[in-house]
């Protein structure tokens, strides 16, 4: 096969995937990811063959040993370059490549806390920024995803406290809480929004458009923003902040289980909801200064 051949068999992959209902982020990355293949090959005639993906893969772990990508993304590529293998012909299958191991992390990292969060609040509410407020408000009680704002309407809050969403392949209920019910009531209300998202695009022509919803990077960017001002941890702004500091939250109550976690999360492993169980560095040394010899 040769390089021109190749260039074409990943858009012929690709817009395959389109096809296969993949999300367009989805399809992005596959591109990516594969484009970088291409721009690593050295020859014009390629022979897949186990030799082959082997030396591909030495070229990611020198990649890894560097500390010019992180193990995620190096199992991307991974992944990704299997699923084309296999997609060019069902015998390459014989010759994909496996995996990299990463260390399990045992400690959370860059978690968020109960203060910084007020603060975020508080330093929202000061700067006059009501839809930050309700915003960070909304994440840290429900947990939800940031993707998930879009089902927050003026439809579905007046239905009740309980809205039906579609999120990862599966369908699953968001709990509001009383607090947060009535809060978001009353924002609609002293906001004079009748329908249509609730967090609106802050562009001046936009802002009145009950379709048009705030894009996530404009709410990260203005969360990095307040959180500068709050002198938070900006590490700690990312977007499971607040699904982590829900988590941690809940699971001290009492009588609360990790699979109710689980569901209110979203999360068809039991595994992945593990994670959320995990304490940070500062608190497992906090509970070791309390043993005595």
């Amino acid at each position: 096969m040769t390089k021109k051949e190749l260039k074409e068999k990943i858009e012929e992959f690709c817009e395959n995937e389109i096809l296969n209902e993949k999300t367009s982020k989805t399809v992005v990355d596959y591109r990516n990811c594969l484009n970088k293949f291409y721009e690593y090959l050295d020859s014009d005639e390629i022979e897949f063959t186990k030799n082959f993906t082997i030396k591909y893969k030495l070229y990611l772990q020198e990649l890894l040993e560097s500390g010019q990508a992180k193990v995620s993304s190096i199992n991307k590529y991974v992944v990704i370059f299997n699923k084309f293998l296999k997609y060019l012909n069902e015998d390459y299958k014989t010759i994909t490549i496996k995996q990299f191991r990463a260390q399990q992390k045992s400690s959370l990292e860059n978690q968020m806390s109960n203060s910084e969060h007020k603060r975020l609040l508080r330093k929202s509410k000061e700067i006059g920024n009501d839809e930050l407020y309700m915003i960070i408000k909304t994440f840290a009680q429900t947990a939800i995803r940031i993707s998930e704002l879009r089902y927050f309407t003026v439809e579905n809050i007046q239905k009740g406290p309980y809205i039906d969403i579609y999120s990862k392949g599966k369908e699953r209920k968001i709990i509001l809480i009383g607090d947060l019910h009535r809060s978001l009531k009353k924002y609609c209300k002293e906001h004079k929004i009748t329908e249509g998202f609730i967090f609106r695009s802050p562009d001046p022509k936009r802002k009145n458009d009950p379709n048009k919803m705030i894009d996530s990077s404009t709410i990260w960017r203005q969360l990095k923003k307040v959180g500068g001002i709050a002198r938070v941890n900006l590490d700690h702004i990312h977007p499971h902040g607040w699904r982590h500091l829900f988590a941690k939250a809940y699971l001290e109550l009492p009588g609360s289980s990790i699979t109710e976690l689980m569901d209110i999360l979203g999360h068809s492993k039991m595994e992945t909801t593990s994670i959320y169980t995990r304490t940070t560095l500062q608190e497992k040394k906090k509970k070791m200064e309390m043993i005595k010899f």
